[in-house]
């Protein structure tokens, strides 16, 4: 499925598409970040998604970083990047979404001559407190006076959820603006897998989140610790280890914390996660404020068993099971009691984990979301 499009008439129909209609042209405007950004990957799944809709052809524009050389943002304009895990995905040239292109769906920035054209939707991923810490933080420091600006100047704002709808709705002086959309994964994609990572641990406790402030994972090595204190045989299995290696690795040594750890070397980002997923036997998912992270998702999806906390007010976060927020004590229990009914009916909670995931993250249903709303707005230019 080739997904540049830019080549021919008319945008270029791609052969997935011909006989078709088109009757909506959407470029996505993102940043270009294979396995490495939660935005990307999901950025890439919608745009497959909504490529599966009769009638709608949706393209990837990326824009580069401030710190981009001349030449490097001369390759980002010309478009024909490829994903080496998804080779089906190729980036589109500006040409193409500035030509053709009836709507530009903005996740991370956008050309300067793009802002005298409309429409335009905002496109808000992260949770509350990541764009707060993103603001606070140099070369970042407007990233939440560009998300409140482009509120206030497109036509519309879509999340992800309820409690996202709460933070970015008060920059929304209409009240009618702000749209909340299923927040979804490829589950063609993220299934259990044959094939899986070399991992010690009964149980083996996964951790595979951002290794920074809203999610670190210093509740799970403290979890983890009580259990190995009458359990010698658990082990923490993480990775998605960035920056802050030195800091973390000191904390480990120091806090006694090697002696359960399952990997000495704890690895970067996994281009293969499901590998993880499907040898683990929990994953914790310490968001603080309750918000459904994509790494919970996947694991859901491949049937491993997510153990997050209970600070999730509206329901959306879905885990296996829910820790009192935040007591390291029912968070250790909760791993615990979920290997236990492992150990009683493995095929049974791997199949209640992807039932979750079926009914509650389905790609397909929040690109149909999207469509929607982008075919109301372009109705009403």
């Amino acid at each position: 499925m080739d997904m540049k499009l830019s080549e021919g008439p008319k945008g270029g129909i791609p052969p997935f598409k011909e006989g078709q209609k088109i009757d909506l042209r959407i470029a996505h405007w993102s940043l270009w970040g294979p396995r490495r950004s939660g935005m990307y990957e999901t950025v890439r799944e919608l745009i497959a998604a909504e490529n599966r809709i009769d009638g709608v052809l949706a393209g990837m524009c990326v824009v580069p970083s401030e710190k981009a050389t001349k030449r490097e943002k001369n390759a980002h304009v010309q478009g024909g990047f490829v994903d080496p895990l998804h080779p089906e995905l190729r980036t589109q040239d500006w040409g193409w979404a500035y030509k053709f292109a009836d709507i530009h769906v903005i996740h991370f920035s956008f050309d300067v001559k793009l802002g005298r054209l409309k429409p335009k939707v905002f496109f808000a991923h992260g949770t509350a407190e990541a764009v707060i810490d993103s603001g606070l933080r140099e070369p970042e420091k407007r990233a939440l006076l560009a998300g409140s600006q482009w509120i206030h100047n497109f036509e519309a704002t879509i999340v992800t959820g309820q409690r996202a709808k709460q933070f970015w709705e008060v920059f929304d002086d209409t009240g009618k603006k702000v749209h909340v959309v299923n927040k979804g994964i490829d589950l063609d994609w993220w299934q259990r897998s044959a094939t899986k990572a070399i991992l010690t641990g009964e149980p083996s406790v996964l951790y595979g989140e951002v290794w920074r402030g809203i999610k670190h994972p210093t509740p799970v090595f403290f979890a983890v610790n009580e259990i190995y204190k009458r359990n010698e045989d658990v082990r923490m299995n993480a990775w998605s280890l960035g920056p802050g290696r030195t800091f973390w690795q000191d904390f480990i040594t120091q806090a006694g914390f090697k002696d359960f750890l399952g990997q000495s070397n704890i690895p970067g980002v996994e281009d293969y996660p499901e590998h993880f997923y499907s040898r683990g036997d929990v994953l914790v998912s310490p968001v603080q404020a309750g918000d459904l992270s994509r790494v919970a998702q996947e694991a859901m999806a491949c049937g491993c068993p997510v153990v997050s906390w209970d600070s999730d007010p509206w329901g959306e976060n879905y885990p296996y099971k829910a820790a009192k927020a935040f007591s390291i004590v029912d968070l250790a229990s909760k791993i615990e009691q979920t290997y236990e009914e492992i150990l009683d009916d493995p095929e049974g909670v791997i199949g209640k984990c992807r039932a979750v995931a079926e009914k509650q993250f389905d790609i397909n249903v929040e690109a149909k979301s999207v469509v929607d709303i982008l075919r109301k707005v372009v109705s009403e230019q």
